[in-house]
């Protein structure tokens, strides 16, 4: 059934939570410390009852794919600076997916993810 579709007929589809993130990147200003960045993280594909039976291997993956997203979040709001006098980005619409980020307060930033109406299998 196409969105249009869905639309027309009364069905609400929610949105789903692909990933949350808090996270403040002066806590972590080297490469060594880079992960200490992130204080929460929280991911729909990533359970954290199954975190403990992964392997090293695993673990090392999904911390790899959490610092992408942060480094690609901050990024984003980098490079939308540029453009807004200093402003900081608040939302970034994709065709799969809605990106949330807002500065709680001075250096501390909340990444929010979800997946549109109209993909809602993606993860992004």
């Amino acid at each position: 059934m196409s969105l249009a579709a869905e639309h027309l007929s009364g069905e609400i589809i929610p949105a789903q939570l692909n990933f949350l993130a808090i996270y403040n990147p002066s806590l972590g200003n080297t490469d060594d410390t880079v992960a200490d960045q992130i204080v929460y993280y929280y991911s729909a594909k990533s359970p954290e009852r199954s975190r403990r039976r992964q392997s090293s291997r695993s673990r090392i993956e999904e911390s790899n794919a959490q610092l992408r997203e942060i480094g690609l979040a901050q990024g984003m709001v980098e490079f939308g600076k540029s453009f807004s006098d200093g402003r900081s980005v608040d939302t970034i619409e994709t065709e799969k997916s809605r990106i949330v980020l807002h500065e709680l307060e001075s250096g501390w930033w909340i990444l929010a993810v979800s997946s549109n109406i109209a993909s809602s299998d993606c993860y992004c």
